[in-house]
C-alpha cells in the first residue's frame, strides 16, 4: 500500500481493514400535488467511504509519532490499493485499543472523492478506438506533436471535435486538465472545441483529419 507515493512501511504499520463502499445515488424526484404527476428533477451522487484500520509497533512514543505522521500525510491524500487509487480526505479517526505495549491499532473513516486506475495511454497517426471497461467516464489528455510547422489539426472524440491551429514543428501542445499549453505558455486562443475531452464507458471513436500529426490520449480508468 502507498500513501502519496510512499510506502506505509516508513510509518511502521500495516493495514488490517480496508473496506470501501460502492457508488450511492440520491433521486430528488417528488410527485405534484399528490397526483400521480411528478417531477423527474436530479438523481446526486453521494461519497463513499472508506473505513481503515492500520497496526502501528514500537515503542509508545515511536507508535505516538508515527500516527501523528500518518494521520498529517493521509488527511487528504491519494491511497493506492493493488491497482486501483483512492483520491480521499479524512472523515475522522480514532484509537481502537493498545494490544501491547508495543502496538497500537489506530482507525480512519475516509471520504472518498475518486477512484481510478493507474493511467495508460495510447499514441496514434490515424483513426483509432478506445475501449474503457470502467463504469464511469474519465476524462482525456491530449500531447499532440508535429515535425513539421501545421495550420490546423482536428481531433474528434466521439462528438467533441478539436481544432488546433498554428502548432509549431516539434513542439507539443498539452490539452486537459482544464487547460492547453504548449511552450509552457497558454494556447487556449489557439484551439477551439466546446469541452474538454471526455472518454464515455464502452467504444470510444477517435477520428484525425492528418496523418502527419502525433497524437498521445492519455486517461485513467475510474470506479
Amino acid at each position: 500500500m502507498l500513501i502519496n507515493n510512499k510506502k506505509i512501511d516508513i510509518f511502521n504499520c500495516k493495514p488490517l481493514k480496508f473496506l470501501v463502499n460502492h457508488s450511492n445515488y440520491s433521486n430528488e424526484s417528488i410527485f405534484i400535488n399528490n397526483s400521480l404527476t411528478y417531477s423527474e428533477g436530479y438523481i446526486k451522487e453521494g461519497l463513499r467511504s472508506l473505513e481503515t484500520e492500520f497496526l502501528f509497533k514500537g515503542s509508545k512514543d515511536d507508535v505516538e509519532k508515527n500516527i501523528s505522521r500518518f494521520i498529517e500525510e493521509v488527511k487528504k491524500s491519494i491511497i493506492k490499493k493493488g491497482y486501483l487509487n483512492y483520491k480521499v480526505n479524512i472523515a475522522s479517526s480514532e484509537y481502537i485499543d493498545i494490544l501491547t505495549k508495543y502496538s497500537n491499532r489506530q482507525s480512519i473513516k475516509f471520504d472518498v472523492l475518486d477512484v481510478y486506475e493507474d493511467g495508460k495511454s495510447i499514441t496514434t497517426t490515424k483513426n483509432t478506438t478506445i475501449n474503457i471497461n470502467s463504469p464511469k467516464p474519465c476524462y482525456a489528455n491530449l500531447e499532440i506533436t508535429s515535425t513539421t510547422s501545421v495550420i490546423s489539426y482536428t481531433v474528434t472524440i466521439n462528438d467533441t471535435e478539436i481544432v488546433v491551429k498554428n502548432i509549431k514543428a516539434n513542439e507539443t501542445v498539452y490539452i486537459g486538465s482544464g487547460k492547453v499549453v504548449a511552450g509552457g505558455k497558454s494556447k487556449i486562443n489557439d484551439v477551439d472545441m466546446f469541452e474538454f475531452p471526455i472518454l464515455k464507458p464502452g467504444v470510444n471513436n477517435i477520428t484525425v483529419n492528418r496523418a502527419d500529426v502525433n497524437l498521445k490520449i492519455k486517461y485513467c480508468e475510474r470506479w
